[in-house]
């Protein structure tokens, strides 16, 4: 079975790395590898280019296709193996015709872009570990969520409103875990590589996104609601503060 090798979980500061073309499709390239993480929980894709023999070609999404199961409890709807497409910018698609299948090229992502989806993705945990705090219900409530470079949300299915004072315990105990600036571990389980996790002192959760080692650059928090029908809620974090830091990001080196 084809699939696309994942060089994002093996060092998600990689910016680039070679790899040739598995697949050619109207809109889309499928490389072996890549650097590029696709959306997916929640978490908005990577931009880039590909850089190939007949000239750059742009991608402003990615997207994982095909998966196996891994059915393992606490990982609801992982999927292990599948390939990866780069869907190519409407400008850039009649270099697609110029292309063949086994041709070499180097696939490079927005830096500053993943920095700044990472800082947010880390947030975003934050903001779910205070809501389920505030609520344990809230947990199996969830419904959504949507992280993007700015900020997170998260959706829940309840009756019961969001009031002020919530709020402002979520945020509190959100920017408690914030400033304590611990080492953030992520992992993934032996039977199941793609089935990935984010622990933070006591708390782990199931992710498989790309994660700040500590929530220093975060910042302060801020936490507000907002209405998106009956028996749902919305809770929206915001990082006025934080600093998305680039220069850990680089080319290094991987096996062509």
């Amino acid at each position: 079975m084809r699939t696309t090798e994942k060089v994002y979980y093996d060092d998600q500061y990689l910016m680039e790395c070679p790899a040739h073309i598995s697949r050619l499709y109207t809109e889309a390239v499928e490389l072996n590898r890549t650097v590029a993480f696709p959306e997916g929980g929640g978490q908005e894709a990577d931009h880039g280019v590909i850089e190939t023999p007949v000239g750059a070609i742009r991608f402003e999404q990615v997207k994982r296709m095909y998966g196996l199961p891994c059915n393992i409890d606490g990982f609801r709807g992982v999927k292990t193996g599948g390939v990866i497409l780069h869907l190519v910018h409407t400008d850039d698609l009649p270099l697609l015709a110029r292309l063949e299948v086994g041709m070499p090229v180097t696939v490079r992502i927005n830096a500053l872009r993943r920095a700044k989806l990472t800082l947010s993705h880390t947030a975003s945990h934050f903001l779910y570990a205070a809501a389920i705090h505030h609520d344990y219900h809230l947990e199996e409530q969830t419904i959504g969520c949507h992280i993007k470079e700015t900020s997170a949300r998260f959706d829940f299915l309840s009756d019961e409103k969001f009031d002020g004072d919530s709020i402002q315990r979520i945020q509190n105990v959100a920017n408690s875990l914030i400033e304590q600036d611990l080492p953030i571990e992520l992992g993934s389980l032996p039977e199941c590589p793609d089935a990935r996790y984010w622990r933070y002192g006591g708390l782990e959760i199931p992710c498989g996104g790309t994660h700040l080692d500590r929530p220093r650059a975060i910042g302060p928090l801020t936490v507000r609601r907002k209405n998106v029908g009956k028996g749902k809620e919305r809770l929206i974090c915001e990082f006025p503060q934080a600093v998305a830091d680039v220069r850990r990001y680089h080319q290094g080196l991987v096996c062509a």
